[in-house]
């Protein structure tokens, strides 16, 4: 009989915060590195804390428009759509909820999709955390809050980082340090909000959460070391 073995995003989240410590102890840091699975990690975590019961707002194609109806409870009908960020080209988030007439035809899931295989884009996910319509799944559950200035420096991350890392010609790149300890540092800052105060993220171990918790702040706090010696030097 095969053993099979497995694993679910909880762990991969363990995984990429794991990488990242080896990473800041090593005398030769990279910190190219560091910045790229800071973005997974994050990435993995807003899926977590997107995909419900049953997945169904982290897959498929959302619109190319990207407006969403929705009702909350006993509140009126809600609509927010895709509006620009100052000095953003590619990352986006949802204008403020304004009510509306009901609808004759309501879809709560403005998704279509013709395969469950079909992860949300990076940028829906950074824009879907923010709202209230996709976090709001339990009596705690709240959107995070994220700035105009964190979203210029999630972009410069998914755009001259990841996107460079991912798809990587043999050449050589460079960033500055700073900026990618900088930007490393919010993204895990904002990982930590979702998976420890945004409500919708269960670990249900104890000891394994907060085995979690204290491996991210050990990060967190190594990259602020980081950062003072940089300043320092």
């Amino acid at each position: 009989m095969k053993t099979l073995d497995t694993i679910d995003n909880i762990s991969l989240i363990e995984n990429c915060l794991s990488h990242i410590g080896y990473e800041l102890s090593k005398s030769d840091t990279s910190y190219f590195r560091i910045a790229r699975e800071s973005h997974l990690c994050l990435y993995r975590t807003m899926i977590e804390a997107l995909k419900g019961t049953a997945n169904m707002a982290v897959t498929g194609k959302p619109s190319k428009k990207r407006v969403q109806i929705y009702l909350i409870g006993d509140d009126r009908f809600k609509e927010i759509h895709k509006i620009k960020i100052n000095g953003c080209k590619w990352a986006w988030r949802f204008s403020e909820p304004v009510y509306i007439e009901t609808p004759p035809a309501f879809d709560q899931v403005n998704i279509k999709t013709d395969s469950e295989d079909y992860l949300i884009p990076f940028y829906d996910a950074l824009a879907m955390v923010q709202v209230e319509c996709f976090m709001m799944q339990n009596i705690h559950s709240k959107p995070i809050q994220i700035s105009d200035h964190e979203m210029r420096l999630m972009e410069w991350l998914h755009e001259a980082i990841r996107n460079e890392y991912e798809h990587f010609v043999p050449r050589l790149y460079a960033a500055p340090i700073e900026s990618l300890i900088n930007v490393s540092f919010v993204c895990l800052k904002l990982t930590k909000d979702l998976l420890f105060g945004s409500g919708n993220v269960w670990i249900f171990e104890e000891e394994r959460e907060k085995a979690i918790l204290q491996l991210i702040d050990s990060v967190i706090e190594n990259l602020i070391a980081a950062m003072n010696r940089r300043k320092v030097s």
